[in-house]
């Protein structure tokens, strides 16, 4: 089993219902089924990456995600990095390991020229 200590991911961006700031007091199940695929995503492009490979990494895993945004609109770093929560548990699941481990977490942004919008998620030592 070859190892590996990196992994580069792209997402599609985040579903507008995961955005804290637009939850607006609706009941929790209004965004489940776009939790649950945020997780799928996160599980399947890190298994996909990842393939027969065996994830090797000890203590922290530093972890750099990349908003890349579909428009010049401006958006909250922190908003967006509470709507991937559902990603980075996937992503988590796919490696075996706790997300707590993911430190440090360096969170940047982007313009997509293709205009759709995407995440570009960069784990441990890429």
């Amino acid at each position: 089993m070859v190892e590996v200590t990196g992994l580069a991911l792209v997402l599609p961006w985040p579903d507008m219902r995961l955005m804290p700031n637009r939850k607006n007091g609706r009941h929790w199940g209004a965004s489940q089924s776009a939790k649950e695929q945020a997780r799928r995503d996160g599980r399947v492009a890190a298994s996909i990456e990842l393939g027969r490979r065996l994830f090797v990494g000890g203590g922290r895993i530093p972890v750099k995600v990349t908003f890349m945004s579909p428009d010049r609109r401006g958006r909250d770093l922190d908003n967006l990095l509470a709507c991937i929560k559902p990603q980075i548990d996937g992503i988590a699941k796919a490696l075996g390991v706790d997300d707590k481990r993911f430190r440090p977490l360096i969170i940047d942004d982007g313009l997509d020229p293709a205009k759709r919008g995407y995440l570009k998620i960069d784990v441990g030592e890429v």
